[in-house]
């Protein structure tokens, strides 16, 4: 019986040896799946993001293209201000006010005074 025993124990032994370099090979192809499947992502999602990051540069393209340039203010003539623009100016919002204010202050100053 011992010498079965240990025929048995010398089967077993190389069964197990067998499954141990079945499952580490397993194991081998899931970590190498895996590492796989992470390049796989990345360079899915790689594109993913470049193809976001292309439509985000067409849209602002375009928004530059469709832009219209800044009106700039212009400074009332009237008044000395560099803050006062004569889309503010009160004096410029009254009807009847003349188009050129260096007459309009000669104006005002050649008037005798009101009482």
């Amino acid at each position: 019986m011992a010498t079965d025993t240990s025929a048995e124990t010398r089967k077993l032994e190389g069964k197990l040896d067998a499954l141990v370099k079945l499952a580490s090979a397993r194991n081998d192809a899931i970590v190498i799946q895996g590492v796989h499947d992470v390049a796989t992502d990345t360079s899915a999602e790689t594109r993913k993001l470049e193809g976001k990051l292309d439509a985000l540069m067409n849209l602002v393209t375009q928004l530059a293209a469709n832009q219209k340039p800044a009106s700039v203010a212009k400074v009332c003539g009237i008044r000395s201000s560099n803050d006062h623009h004569t889309s503010v100016c009160p004096s410029s919002q009254q009807s009847g006010v003349v188009e050129h204010p260096e007459a309009y202050a000669a104006n005002t100053y050649s008037r005798p005074p009101q009482q």
